[in-house]
């Protein structure tokens, strides 16, 4: 059976997506407030390109978090659904994992890490207002790793750990915050603006690489609810 796969995003402001059958990978993304609307006639519409039908998807890729409460439940609601009911194989991956995988690829970061053998790299995301998420990476061999639990933190402590973080390579979302990288120690080297967004292709690629298969959502800030009982 061919494969057909496609790609899912659907955690900050714009929808993103891919579709990869015979080899060829075609992709899009929409600024859209009510994701659900815009998915399904995007999603025909670049499986079309590739030749496909959304009832010949058998591989579903998506990002896990971390982002809106409500717009990520929507890629993993899909993907679940899929796998439910066409038997498709899901992998999914966390938007740190992706950032990190497209930086990492590039020639500007393989130039740093030569010269700066033991650097990390450092993955940024807007949360809500002046509020962010960053993970670290070990970026010796193959695929970036984890170098810790991802954090959320006001943008003064974010600074604060940044500076003390040693030397890193920084990756950021700047298409969902054009202010990213103002957050990063002076001098520190970040990503070319290409790769400083959410890549549709690279959503398959990231999941793929990683091989997750869990539909567990990552949030990282807990809900309103929560934060109320905890007090």
């Amino acid at each position: 059976m061919a494969e057909i796969t496609i790609g899912l995003c659907t955690s900050g402001t714009r929808l993103k997506l891919a579709a990869c059958a015979g080899g060829r990978t075609f992709q899009t993304q929409k600024k859209a407030y009510n994701q659900e609307l815009v998915l399904f006639p995007l999603l025909k519409r670049e499986l079309k390109k590739a030749g496909a039908s959304l009832r010949a998807v058998n591989v579903v890729c998506a990002a896990r978090g971390p982002g809106r409460f409500t717009g990520i439940r929507i890629s993993l609601t899909l993907a679940g659904a899929l796998k439910a009911l066409a038997g498709a194989a899901v992998y999914t991956a966390t938007l740190f994992e992706i950032l990190a995988l497209q930086a990492f690829e590039t020639a500007h970061f393989r130039g740093w890490a030569v010269k700066n053998p033991g650097g990390r790299l450092a993955v940024l995301l807007h949360a809500f207002k002046d509020e962010y998420f960053c993970q670290f990476f070990r970026v010796a061999g193959k695929l970036p790793r984890p170098d810790g639990a991802p954090v959320w933190l006001q943008a003064e402590r974010l600074k604060e750990l940044l500076a003390g973080a040693g030397v890193i390579y920084a990756a950021g979302d700047s298409e969902e915050a054009p202010e990213i990288y103002s957050l990063v120690p002076p001098g520190t080297v970040t990503a070319p603006r290409a790769v400083s967004r959410i890549i549709p292709a690279y959503i398959i690629k990231a999941a793929r690489a990683y091989g997750s298969r869990t539909l567990k959502p990552l949030y990282l800030k807990p809900a309103k609810y929560e934060l109320e009982n905890k007090k």
